[in-house]
């Protein structure tokens, strides 16, 4: 037993390996600025290289790729990835995720990046030199922009016409467009208010000639000159293109026990059709019936039809419940009375407020 313990002890002195007090910073490779990232290359991916430490032995490192805005010192580094090898390719996505919580999307801005090296918790890692690279991340969500102009309701910033991004840099809604012997002009706008525009010189790739026209005005307005109607309106400012499409009114109707007169039916009477606002929002002021139940409908009839299920991912009014019925239709706990009702149908939100 001595002579066993003996060896183990000799040979655990054997093992033990003497690494030097401080160890000289590794370097990071150099990387092509600016960088530019997109949606249509977010599977290509970035490649990033540098040293591994010099302790004068062969050790395993363990490499933690960081990341932060230029000249923040690293306060806020995050980490992209961490790997046993000195050079990674990270895809254009992953990395997009990672920067758009450090600098702002669709922006060209100075970021860093650096190495931790860790070789052992109980050792203090060591960091790398940083390099300093411009780099565009791609925006993955898009605030609206609005149209705004008599053909669209009016020449006043607060009837502007919102359009939601339906992908980057693509905005799209159902507006009413009205074409009067006077002025059926309008153009888009970044916001719901003067100032950042966009007319019928930007929209190089086209437009639908037999819908719009350049007005020929003092600021090139889209002028109507289709027939009165709803039109689904299309907008993209990467193509430059805009397309117009015309459509059915947009429509939703409640029926049930628990709105209006108190009777499910498509009699005149036992249905309530709600006012449409804009693109996907609806709204009605009725009688609402304390533990009676209803849901909204597409058209005067039952084919198509939403119950509180469909809205189980957005928000509902905690003044309406699950009727857990054979429906899972909509149950107003609410006390009798008056209530604008509120229909976001693109966020599932289901709002109700006090009725005047």
């Amino acid at each position: 037993m001595f002579i066993t313990v003996f060896f183990a002890a000799c040979e655990a002195d054997m093992e033990k390996l003497i690494l030097p007090d401080s160890v000289a910073a590794n370097t990071m490779g150099t990387l092509t600025s600016p960088i530019v990232l997109t949606l249509e290359t977010k599977n290509d991916t970035v490649k990033f290289s540098w040293t591994p430490l010099d302790y004068g032995i062969n050790i395993a490192q363990t490499f933690t790729l960081q990341v932060d805005k230029a000249g923040n010192n690293f306060a806020s580094a995050a980490n992209v990835v961490t790997v046993s090898t000195t050079k990674v390719g990270v895809l254009q996505g992953d990395l997009n995720k990672i920067l758009l919580n450090i600098i702002d999307g669709g922006v060209a801005s100075g970021v860093e990046f650096r190495v931790k090296t860790v070789i052992n918790k109980f050792i203090n890692p060591v960091y790398s030199s940083a390099a300093t690279v411009t780099i565009t991340p791609y925006q993955t969500s898009f605030p609206p922009i609005y149209m705004i102009g008599k053909a669209t309701g009016g020449w006043d910033p607060a009837l502007a016409v919102e359009m939601i991004s339906t992908a980057p840099n693509v905005y799209s809604t159902i507006g009413y467009f009205i074409n009067t012997d006077t002025d059926c002009t309008f153009r888009f706008f970044k916001n719901a208010a003067w100032g950042d525009a966009w007319n019928t010189p930007y929209f190089t790739g086209g437009y639908p000639a037999p819908l719009l026209e350049n007005a020929a005005d003092g600021d090139s307005n889209f002028r109507f000159i289709g027939t009165t109607g709803y039109y689904r309106m299309t907008a993209n400012l990467a193509t430059k293109t805009v397309t117009m499409v015309a459509v059915d009114e947009p429509v939703m109707f409640m029926t049930g026990a628990g709105i209006g007169s108190g009777a499910w039916g498509w009699d005149p009477g036992q249905y309530v059709k709600m006012t449409w606002k804009k693109d996907g929002v609806w709204e009605a002021t009725t009688n609402f019936i304390k533990d009676g139940t209803f849901r909204f409908f597409a058209q005067t009839g039952w084919s198509t039809s939403y119950n509180y299920p469909y809205f189980a991912t957005g928000t509902v009014t905690p003044l309406l419940i699950n009727a857990d019925d054979g429906d899972k239709n909509f149950r107003v706990v609410a006390t009798s009375g008056t209530y604008k009702i509120t229909l976001n149908f693109y966020a599932l939100i289901v709002a109700m407020e006090p009725g005047k």
